[in-house]
């Protein structure tokens, strides 16, 4: 059975599974617009519209019957009549042809429906109805205005599958590994507050609150900037069960993993291949320079991801940073009221502890190693920390083993210096809250 491909450039699939690709944009455009209104009359004059917009050639109408005519002689199975030509224009009859629209349609559907009691399902109906994307929609056939609205239409429902599938993969107790696809959609798609939402839940679970909190100052930001608006009810609702450490921000019991189909390639929207389905291991986060597909799907295995805290439990236990990288990262954000020790020579930050989600900062003793609390204790006077993302990583263990070294007085008066502008920007932070808690 014949299938029309229109989640990518426009082509046909015959029986024996040879692809018939129209020659230029105009015959793509055509058959197009013909297989999206399939068994309706599109008239000439709109067919006209569609291929030339406000510039038809002179004799438009002889020049539409003579794309239609090679139209006719290229789509495949003799003895049917593709498109027919009526008094007032022309008609595409499908048959029993396919499209891959209709396929996606009903996959995504399936994978939405499930996803309330069968994540593991849904993952896996959700993956099949993304890899059928061979790059953008109706791709180079955007001409006129049927194609070009429905182009768009077939765009949200893209992203709203690959909300879904994002969200499918947080119920089945995945958080890392799916955190780099997220920020690239954050990136693209800065005004869907969904994303960030996803993204803010997987960083939270991953042990990463503090980048968490950032990622909502960069949604507000930009909303701000763009639009004049705050963040809508759902991403305010997830910074507020962030800060309060909400027990529903736990991951759900541990789901059986779907199954791993074989992997396969597939151009992206942006000419570069990449593997799909849920086999593939999660590639590495690149640099917004090096962009990779926003349609590169993360891998829905249904296995939970180990715990990313490690509570604090002696003095040689170890504590690691919640990822001080966002705007408002801070060293170990904890519970109301809890503080977070860091020690060092001549180490003198003080941040309020008793708001929601702040962090004291305090330097009892000198000479002693630097020790972050997770987000369930706080370190010990001699705990070790290993610090990241602050242009660099600076790992200490025993302090007294470094005891006046040069270097490590220069990685802490570095840290010093990191720490206070991280206070005042999660002290900002802080203030805003407050005052959008007054305000609503």
């Amino acid at each position: 059975m014949s299938e029309f491909r229109l989640l990518g450039p426009v082509t046909v699939c015959d029986t024996a599974g040879g692809v018939i690709a129209p020659s230029g944009p105009k015959q793509r455009a055509l058959l197009a617009t013909l297989v999206l209104h399939a068994g309706q009359l599109l008239s000439v004059d709109r067919l006209v519209e569609e291929l030339w917009g406000s510039a038809p050639p002179v004799n438009a109408s002889n020049a539409l019957q003579a794309h239609v005519a090679r139209l006719r002689r290229l789509l495949p199975a003799p003895g049917h009549e593709w498109i027919s030509t009526l008094p007032t224009g022309y008609l595409l009859a499908p048959g029993r042809a396919s499209t891959d629209v209709a396929r996606f349609t009903r996959l995504s559907g399936q994978g939405r429906a499930a996803l309330p009691h069968d994540p593991g399902q849904a993952a896996q109906f959700l993956q099949r109805a993304l890899s059928l994307w061979r790059g953008p929609a109706l791709q180079d056939s955007r001409h006129g205005p049927l194609c070009t609205a429905e182009a768009d239409r077939l765009e949200e429902q893209r992203l709203t599958a690959l909300e879904a599938l994002y969200e499918a993969s947080l119920q089945c107790g995945r958080s890392t590994g799916i955190t780099a696809g997220l920020e690239r959609l954050s990136a693209d798609h800065p005004l869907r507050e969904r994303f960030y939402d996803l993204l803010m839940l997987a960083l939270y679970r991953g042990g990463r609150q503090a980048e968490a909190l950032g990622v909502y100052e960069r949604a507000r930001r930009h909303l701000i900037t763009t639009l004049g608006i705050e963040p809508g009810p759902a991403l305010r609702a997830r910074l507020e069960a962030i800060l309060n450490h909400c027990p529903t921000l736990t991951p759900p019991p541990h789901q059986t993993p779907p199954p791993s189909p074989s992997l396969h390639q597939h151009p992206s929207p942006t000419g570069r291949s990449h593997p799909s389905g849920p086999g593939r291991p999660p590639g590495p986060a690149r640099s917004r320079g090096d962009r990779t597909d926003p349609m590169a799907l993360p891998a829905p295995a249904c296995a939970a991801d180990p715990p990313a805290l490690s509570p604090l439990t002696g003095p040689a236990a170890s504590a690691t940073s919640a990822g001080m990288t966002g705007p408002v990262a801070s060293a170990g954000l904890t519970g109301p009221g809890a503080s977070a020790g860091l020690m060092g020579p001549g180490a003198s930050v003080g941040v309020p502890a008793g708001s929601p989600g702040g962090a004291g900062l305090v330097a009892p003793t000198a000479g002693a190693g630097a020790g972050c609390s997770d987000l369930t204790g706080s370190a010990g006077p001699t705990g070790s920390a290993d610090l990241t993302d602050l242009g660099g990583s600076a790992g200490f263990a025993d302090p007294a083993g470094v005891a006046g070294s040069a270097d490590l007085a220069g990685e802490l008066a570095h840290l010093r210096a990191r720490i206070e502008e991280l206070a005042r920007d999660q002290q900002d932070l802080l203030r805003r809250i407050q005052r959008d808690q007054a305000v609503h």
